[in-house]
């Protein structure tokens, strides 16, 4: 199976995981933080020291005019003029939509820095941000969808209807995060119920990088993505750790996988019954990262609350991509709430993959931008090279 994306963009390893889509639309309403979150994005070490990104950014001078400031030149131009309202005319409560474009900037200035863009030999675009304005210039508006074709993008969009924000927000390549709809209750279980046969001890408890392997993911879902969490465990020695860090904890001396399982999500379902979601991770993956969880969350939120049956349906894996674009899957992975009751009904010795294989339909691969973070450490020679991995990153 192939994931949708361009797998082959050497840039595709940016800690901006976008649901293997290619470009990143950030929109909202007013006020609501876009521009703040874009500038967080470019601040982050695979972006910062790269720019300035071409691209451009527009800002509004209220009751004056909206001016387009190319991001490599400095060059502003205005692209639309205060019109203020008639004798008599109801005034607008949103006052950018006073602005009459003015198409003479648009098919200067501003088509010449989208023509800069798409010629640059950067890979990466970013637009700061697209408005109602834009749709008056067809030509403008085709040079920006050549742009989306040519580069990889991110854009910051209001949140209005016109027939051309909403022709980029429906592209396939696309990943649309919006602000207006926030990130519903997602539970996190973690697995850390082994008997590390394979490894001949307590593995979750072995040294790494001076800390308990079980640090790492404890770390990494270590966010307000989640809404609760719980380390299902039969290791006292964990369960001693997670009550020194203040980390919700069930000791437990079930035998099987669906009783881990069955344990953690009652628990959370128990404090939160108002959950939408849940994520199961293990608790060996010491390379799984944050950044990889939140964005796979994000874009569950975003599928979730899609209108679509098929959307709501999803379930969350995460997976690499070879370099023959064979998909590889992995874990954690993040089911939704009409999934719970199966989940917590479950064959003995039966996990997750039951479901997954009831449901192959549903199942949407969400890809890591490093294949590392999904190893596990089985024996103490996967944990030796997961060590030394970490270096060569």
């Amino acid at each position: 199976m192939k994931v949708p994306g361009n797998q082959s963009d050497p840039d595709s390893a940016s800690p901006v995981p976008i649901g293997g889509k290619r470009h990143l639309i950030i929109t909202g309403c007013r006020g609501s933080g876009k521009s703040t979150l874009l500038r967080e994005i470019l601040a982050l070490p695979y972006f910062s020291g790269r720019g300035p990104f071409p691209g451009f950014t527009t800002r509004v001078v209220p009751r004056d005019h909206v001016e387009l400031t190319d991001n490599l030149t400095g060059e502003a131009v205005t692209i639309g003029s205060y019109q203020p309202p008639a004798a008599g005319q109801t005034v607008s409560l949103t006052p950018g939509n006073q602005m009459t474009p003015d198409l003479s900037g648009f098919l200067g200035p501003g088509a010449a820095s989208v023509t800069r863009a798409i010629d640059s030999p950067a890979q990466w675009t970013v637009i700061d941000e697209l408005g109602y304005l834009e749709s008056s210039c067809p030509e403008f508006c085709d040079a920006v969808f050549r742009l989306f074709d040519r580069k990889r993008v991110i854009a910051v969009l209001r949140s209005q209807s016109t027939p051309f924000l909403d022709a980029l927000r429906a592209r396939d390549d696309v990943f649309v995060y919006d602000l207006d709809r926030p990130v519903l209750p997602v539970g996190c279980v973690i697995m850390a119920s082994g008997l590390g046969k394979r490894f001949g001890s307590n593995k979750l408890m072995a040294d790494f990088h001076g800390k308990p392997l079980i640090s790492r993911i404890l770390s990494a879902t270590d966010t307000a993505l989640f809404a609760a969490r719980i380390v299902v465990t039969r290791s006292p020695e964990v369960e001693s750790l997670c009550r020194e860090r203040n980390i919700p904890v069930l000791l437990h001396a079930m035998p099987y996988r669906n009783h881990t399982v069955h344990l953690g999500l009652s628990a959370l379902l128990k404090e939160h019954p108002e959950l939408t979601g849940c994520m199961f991770a293990l608790g060996d993956q010491p390379l799984l990262t944050r950044e990889t969880l939140e964005a796979m969350g994000i874009a569950f939120s975003q599928s979730y609350q899609n209108t679509s049956p098929a959307s709501s349906s999803a379930i969350f894996r995460l997976a690499s991509v070879s370099g023959d674009d064979l998909l590889i899957p992995g874990n954690p992975v993040l089911f939704g709430s009409r999934y719970f009751e199966e989940l917590l009904t479950l064959p003995d010795n039966q996990g997750g993959n039951v479901l997954l294989k009831k449901y192959p339909d549903s199942v949407r691969y969400f890809p890591v931008s490093d294949p590392l973070e999904l190893a596990d450490a089985d024996t103490p020679a996967e944990l030796e090279q997961l060590k030394k991995a970490e270096f060569i990153r």
